[in-house]
C-alpha cells in the first residue's frame, strides 16, 4: 500500500456482484470516517447510490457491527426528523501502539477515531528490536484483555514508528532511536495477535507508518469540512525535524513509505554536518538538538536517544531563557525562524499545497520563529504557489499522534469492509 487510505477500485464490468458491494460499502464508509454522522440522503449523494441500494447496504453494515442509526433529530426549518447514519461504537475496537526506546504509548478506540483510553507502558533500556518484542507483545495483550472487558473485539492495530517505514511493505527502515532496521515489524504482529485466545481478537488488520504522518493525519481530519480532499504539507516532529504530504484525502507515502522528509532537504550545502551524514539538511537549522547546544552552551544531544528522552526539559528551558529575554536564546530562535521560512517556500514551490502545517517541538517555540519565518516569506516575493498558501502553527501537542492512529485504523477498515463479518 502506498497511502493510509488506499484508492478505491471502481467496479467495472466483468467485476462480481460481491466486489461491486464491498466497493460500495467501503465507500460508505469511508464518507463516515471522513464526515462524521450523515442523513441517508447525505450518504446517498456522497456515495453515488440509489435510495434502495443504499438501504440493502445500511442493513449488511448494521449486521456487521459498523453503524448505527442515531436518534432523530429535528433538521434546521422545516421538515421530517432524520435519523442520521453513524460508525457504531458497541462491538468493535481499535488500537494503536507508540513505540517508543523506553515506553510504549497505548491508545484504544471506536471506529469514528475517538480515543477511549490512553496508557504509556515503560520499557526497559534494550538492545534491538528482538529485545523488545515481549513488551510489544505484553502490551498486545494487555490492549486486547482491555477491549474484551468492554465487550468489543480488536479490529485493527496502527503501529507508531519514530524513524523510516515503508507501510506498504511493514517493514520499519531505520529507526535510529529505537536501534532497529530493516525488520518486518507488521508480520510479527500479526503472529501475535494470531495467538490470542478466540473471542478476543478475530480477523483484523494490522499497518503501520512514520509516527509523523498520522499526527498529520489528525491535524488535517475536520468532519463536515468541505475541503478534505486538499492537499497539505506538515511539518513537525517531537526532536527532530520531519514531515509529511497529504493529497487526494490521503497520506502520500512515495516509492518506499519516506515522503515528506523534509527535515533531509538540503538548504544550506555550505552548512553544518547533519547527522544523517549530509551537510546542510533543514535539521541542522531547526533541529532541536541543534537549537539547545547552540543556546546553552552544552554538548552530547545529537544522540537521538538522549534527545527523546530530554526534549520536553529542552523545550521548557529555552522558552524559560527566551522568555527572560536571553539575547543569544532570542537570536538563535529568530534565525532558526528564517530558515524555516526558507524551508517553508522550497517546500510549497514543489508541492503547492494548499496548507502548511507546523507542529511539534517547532510549534512549541511558534511565538519565537512563528514572525521572523513568515517576515522571510514576505521579503522573498509571492510566487504562485505561495500567495494563497494558508501557513498556521499548531499547539505541538503529542496527543494528535494517538488520535491520528486511531483514525488510520478507521480508514483502513473503511477501505477493506470485509474483515468485520457478521
Amino acid at each position: 500500500m502506498s497511502s493510509v487510505l488506499r484508492p478505491l477500485p471502481i467496479g467495472n464490468a466483468g467485476g462480481s456482484i460481491i466486489n461491486l458491494r464491498e466497493h460500495n460499502l467501503s465507500r460508505m464508509l469511508a464518507a463516515l470516517v471522513s464526515s462524521g454522522p450523515l442523513s441517508r440522503a447525505e450518504l446517498a449523494s456522497r456515495c453515488g447510490l440509489g435510495v434502495s441500494a443504499l438501504t440493502k447496504l445500511i442493513v449488511e453494515l448494521r449486521e456487521r457491527d459498523l453503524v448505527v442509526e442515531a436518534a432523530e433529530i429535528a433538521p434546521p426549518g422545516m421538515g421530517r426528523p432524520i435519523s442520521p447514519i453513524k460508525l457504531a461504537g458497541h462491538r468493535w475496537a481499535l488500537v494503536g501502539l507508540m513505540l517508543d526506546r523506553r515506553s510504549i504509548g497505548m491508545s484504544v478506540g471506536m471506529l469514528d477515531g475517538t480515543v477511549i483510553s490512553f496508557e504509556e507502558l515503560p520499557v526497559p533500556e534494550t538492545t534491538g528490536i528482538e529485545a523488545y518484542l515481549p513488551y510489544l507483545e505484553a502490551a498486545l495483550e494487555r490492549a486486547a484483555g482491555r477491549c474484551h472487558g468492554d465487550g468489543r473485539r480488536i479490529l485493527a492495530v496502527e503501529l507508531g514508528i519514530a524513524g523510516a517505514a515503508d507501510s506498504g511493505a511493514g517493514e520499519v527502515v531505520r529507526s535510529i532511536v529505537n536501534g532497529w532496521s530493516r525488520f518486518p515489524l507488521r508480520d510479527a504482529v500479526r503472529g501475535m495477535l494470531s495467538a490470542l485466545p478466540r473471542g478476543v481478537a478475530g480477523s483484523f488488520l494490522v499497518r503501520m507508518d512514520r509516527e509523523t504522518n498520522y499526527a498529520m493525519l489528525a491535524r488535517l481530519h475536520r468532519p463536515g469540512a468541505a475541503d478534505q480532499g486538499r492537499t497539505a504539507a506538515y511539518l513537525g516532529g517531537r526532536y527532530a525535524v520531519s514531515g509529511g504530504i497529504f493529497s487526494r484525502s490521503m497520506v502520500e507515502h512515495g516509492f518506499s513509505g519516506l515522503a515528506g522528509e523534509f527535515g533531509h532537504v538540503v538548504v544550506d550545502p555550505s552548512g553544518r554536518q547533519c547527522w544523517c551524514g549530509r551537510r546542510g539538511c533543514v535539521e541542522t537549522r531547526l533541529g532541536l538538538a541543534g537549537l539547545y547546544e547552540r543556546c546553552s552552551n552544552r554538548e552530547g544531544y545529537g544522540n537521538l536517544a538522549t534527545l527523546a528522552a530530554e526534549r520536553a526539559r529542552m523545550i521548557e528551558e529555552l522558552l524559560n531563557l527566551a522568555d527572560e529575554g536571553d539575547p543569544r536564546v532570542l537570536a538563535e530562535l529568530d534565525d532558526a525562524g528564517q530558515w524555516l521560512g526558507i524551508t517553508v517556500d522550497t517546500v510549497a514551490a514543489v508541492l503547492n499545497p494548499q496548507d502548511f502545517i507546523v507542529d511539534g517541538y517547532i510549534a512549541r517555540l511558534g511565538r519565537y520563529v512563528e514572525r521572523p519565518a513568515r517576515r522571510q516569506l514576505d521579503s522573498i516575493g509571492a510566487l504562485p504557489s505561495i500567495s494563497a498558501l494558508r501557513f498556521r502553527f499548531e499547539d505541538g501537542s503529542e496527543q494528535p499522534l494517538h488520535r491520528g492512529m486511531l483514525l488510520a485504523a478507521a480508514q483502513a477498515i473503511a477501505a477493506e469492509p470485509s474483515v468485520a463479518t457478521a
